[in-house]
């Protein structure tokens, strides 16, 4: 009893149908054929057909995608990079509100600059001072340590 009603429920489902997917990083490529094909196949003959020319599509997608890719600046690791810490602050907070990374802002920074030389004038005045400051907090820092070292 219990084989015929599931045979009777197996035969009264109702699968819901779903829409042709439009693969948009394959180029040209046929929509899914598998609602045309019956259901008790396990693989639809169309696909089997279709498989050369979606590794073809692919293939070309895979070139496509290759060729944007070289129109994009290659990245390089930097050292990290050491701020002080109020500074480090702020730039994060803004970076992370207008969602970029800090690299980026730096990078955008540097083009803004290098593109106006009294911008850039101004930037190097304020980077020497701080540079400066840097080199004599490292002094301290050292002295403090050689005077504790000896007491």
């Amino acid at each position: 009893m219990s084989d015929s009603v599931l045979d009777r429920i197996r035969q009264n489902r109702q699968r819901a149908s779903v829409p042709p997917r439009n693969d948009a990083l394959i180029p040209g490529a046929p929509a899914s054929e598998a609602s045309s094909a019956p259901s008790d196949s396990p693989v639809p003959v169309e696909a089997e057909e279709t498989g050369a020319t979606v590794s073809t599509s692919s293939s070309d997608a895979l070139e496509d995608l290759k060729a944007e890719l070289t129109q994009i600046p290659e990245t390089t690791r930097h050292s990290a990079i050491v701020l002080d810490k109020q500074l480090d602050q702020a730039l994060t907070r803004y970076c992370k509100d207008n969602r970029i990374t800090v690299e980026v802002f730096l990078e955008a920074a540097w083009n803004h600059a290098a593109s106006n030389p009294e911008a850039l004038q101004t930037i190097l005045t304020e980077a020497k001072r701080r540079y400066a400051d840097r080199k004599r907090a490292g002094k301290l820092r050292r002295l403090i340590t050689m005077l504790e070292g000896k007491s």
